[in-house]
């Protein structure tokens, strides 16, 4: 009898727990391999978010915004610190427009002595570029009331205009810009005339964590330490590092640092504003190419301005300049200077009486050079070594400034 053999054999236990302990590690090893994958697209994302928000901190406070000056345009550094700086930035008036008859226009800020005569545009009636027209300012001695300027040339009447210049903040303490760190918001703030503004604000949640200011002169030699400058220092600052850092939601941090050249500092322009008891570092006499005495401003008759030079060790070299005008109301005057060396010593005199407008060049301040700064190896009795200090003794001319080039 045949009998129909049935296969009744099924997994055993062992068997249903290995595969289940192979299923088991197989789907762990997705789970990882998805886990992982999700975790380093989460972390990438994250850096990116932090490298966005980091890179727009650092562009608006180098380059500023469409309406608002950044770091690169400074034109003077009035206070620093680790965390804060406040600083002059262009400013430019707006408010006037040319009417038939009237010659003058009164800007609605103060210049800053020694600084540039203002750079003046005008746009003509339905149009909206503005073009740079010849200007000049209107002498006013050390009046203080608001400077006025005037047009060389003639613009049609209903023409706007615009007059950029370098303000003077302890005239006007309005101009001021100040780019701050604040701890307790996580923030970098920027305050000026037109309010305070949030430089890190963002939707993502990001902080910014930790900031510092580092400041350089001209030789990228650090002044002060870790940000921290005597009054001093200031004048020197050419160069600011920025190091800030960024914290995620996620505790994912980013560390930026960048460097700002100051373009329109005294010490790349090479032009230093004068004051009464000032003091500058200056090239010595024999690695000086440029010492120009320009942008004077506010002489009346009987005015004296003395510099003096003083090196390390040796001599130092004293400049007296005597000013006056031509006539009651005429033009200013360099009337005649002296040069003494070492001071109480005088060596030169000379009564040029040319047009204070033109300057005068401490370089060439007689026909063979013997006492001017400059040693050229042609028989120059000026020798300053070393480490040069240019003090202002006394100034009384409203305005003036020193352009020096190495």
């Amino acid at each position: 009898m045949d009998r129909t053999q049935v296969n009744t054999r099924g997994f055993t236990l062992i068997e249903l727990v290995i595969s289940i302990a192979i299923s088991s590690i197989i789907a762990g090893a997705l789970y990882f391999c998805l886990k992982t994958a999700l975790d380093s697209w989460q972390t990438a994302q994250d850096e990116l978010l932090l490298q966005s928000v980091s890179c727009r901190i650092e562009e608006e406070l180098v380059e500023g915004l469409p309406d608002a000056y950044g770091l690169r345009d400074v034109l003077e550094v009035v206070d620093a610190s680790p965390q804060s700086i406040s600083v002059v930035m262009p400013w430019t008036d707006d408010s006037n427009e040319v009417y038939t008859g009237i010659a003058g226009y009164t800007l609605n800020k103060h210049i800053k002595s020694g600084t540039a005569v203002p750079v003046a545009e005008a746009s003509l009636p339905e149009s909206e570029e503005f073009k740079v027209v010849p200007a000049a300012l209107r002498e006013t001695g050390k009046s203080e009331d608001y400077p006025m300027m005037y047009l060389k040339s003639a613009a049609p009447a209903g023409s706007r205009l615009r007059f950029t210049f370098h303000p003077d903040c302890a005239k006007d303490g309005d101009v001021l810009t100040v780019f701050r760190y604040d701890a307790a918001e996580k923030a970098v703030l920027a305050e000026d005339i037109n309010g305070r503004r949030n430089i890190s604000q963002n939707t993502f949640g990001v902080e910014v964590v930790d900031f510092v200011y580092r400041y350089f002169n001209n030789s990228n030699t650090e002044l002060g330490k870790d940000g921290s400058l005597s009054s001093g220092d200031i004048p020197s600052v050419t160069g600011i590092e920025i190091a800030f850092k960024t914290r995620s939601k996620k505790n994912t941090t980013r560390e930026t640092l960048t460097f700002v050249s100051l373009r329109n500092a005294p010490g790349h322009s090479g032009y230093l504003s004068l004051s009464e008891g000032g003091r500058f570092i200056i090239p010595d006499s024999k690695n000086i190419k440029a010492l120009f005495l320009t942008n004077l401003s506010g002489i009346k008759r009987g005015d004296v301005l003395v510099l003096d030079a003083k090196p390390e060790s040796g001599k130092d070299w004293r400049l007296t300049v005597h000013f006056s005008r031509m006539g009651t109301e005429g033009a200013p005057l360099v009337d005649y200077y002296s040069v003494e060396y070492p001071s109480g010593n005088q060596v030169y005199v000379d009564r040029p009486r040319t047009d204070a407008e033109i300057g005068l060049n401490l370089l060439t301040l007689s026909p063979n050079g013997r006492y001017d700064y400059k040693d050229d190896d042609m028989g120059d009795m000026v020798v300053l070594k070393g480490k040069v200090t240019l003090e202002v003794e006394k100034m009384d001319i409203g305005g003036a400034a020193l352009f020096v080039k190495p």
